[in-house]
């Protein structure tokens, strides 16, 4: 606990961790309160279904077998579901708003850690700030946690396994 608050104390962080404050507000605000609409009661009545028989391997709906999705997307939202104590609103979207808020954090990490210094706060801005990307991650589907998967991936990539000109800063 102490390094994290060091790290709010310290004024070189001060611009991530108000990307961060700003980009889980707007990820945040208001998310239960408008009714499930279009995917979202199909991942609702999965996961509802993955509750009740206890069968986390094999996705139904409407008791056909459903494998159109990645099973983890279903199991971070019953997990989601057992943590808050039922599924809702709120546990059905949570993952989605985590992976979203994870992506803006990725971003920025990847923009300082291949360009120059500022990049990635700018990058991250963007992201965060871009509608359709902020009207997804509240929406409960895979989509958003394809693209944290797709960033984590990349991010590791570049963090653990540098080529010798893997910044682009000096292109």
């Amino acid at each position: 606990m102490k390094p994290l608050i060091e790290l709010c104390r310290t004024p070189r962080h001060a611009p991530l961790l108000c990307l961060l404050a700003c980009t889980a507000v707007l990820l945040t605000l208001g998310l239960g309160q408008r009714e499930l609409w279009g995917a979202e009661t199909r991942w609702a009545n999965i996961a509802l279904q993955m509750l009740q028989s206890g069968d986390y391997f094999d996705p139904y709906l409407k008791g056909s077998a459903y494998y159109d999705k990645p099973l983890p997307s279903y199991w971070l939202i019953t997990a989601t579901a057992w943590l808050l104590g039922g599924l809702n609103h709120w546990s059905l979207r949570l993952p989605s708003v985590i992976g979203a808020w994870l992506s803006v954090w990725l971003v920025y990490a990847l923009g300082e850690q291949l360009y120059r210094k500022g990049t990635g706060l700018l990058a991250g801005w963007l992201l965060a700030t871009t509608f359709y990307f902020i009207f997804w991650s509240r929406v409960a589907t895979a989509d958003i946690l394809s693209v944290f998967g797709v960033l984590a991936a990349v991010w590791w990539y570049c963090r653990w396994c540098p080529l010798p000109n893997c910044s682009v800063a000096g292109s």
